[in-house]
């Protein structure tokens, strides 16, 4: 869909058994960082369930205003070479929803990085 972020990610038995697994919740994370080489802020998202994790990071742009729009992170459990088809109708996938409070983070976090950039520039 337009705007969503979509996490492709290679299949794997245990994360397959995260996405399946209704009887546990996804407690979500959400931190900025700064990389001193690129000159670029990132946004981190980190999902955790059971004892797994997914992590994403996503330069500061058009991820960022995705997510404080929309509010969805599909994970998609994919093999490149079904990616490289269009075999993606039968993909593993969830979708979370990001709360206010977590929007509202990514949102100041967006505001103060256009706001650092303008200082330097």
């Amino acid at each position: 869909d337009d705007g969503e972020i979509i996490a492709i990610i290679e299949p794997d038995s245990y994360l397959q058994q995260m996405i399946e697994n209704e009887e546990s919740c996804w407690e979500l994370e959400v931190d900025v960082d700064y990389d001193n080489e690129t000159d670029e802020a990132y946004l981190i998202i980190s999902l955790h369930k059971d004892n797994g994790q997914v992590f994403m990071a996503f330069p500061y742009g058009e991820a960022w205003d995705a997510l404080i729009d929309k509010g969805v992170i599909t994970i998609a459990l994919l093999t490149q070479f079904d990616l490289d088809h269009g075999n993606v109708e039968d993909a593993i996938s969830i979708s979370v929803e990001i709360d206010e409070f977590n929007k509202g983070f990514i949102a100041g976090a967006a505001r103060m990085w256009e706001s650092v950039r303008e200082i330097e520039v």
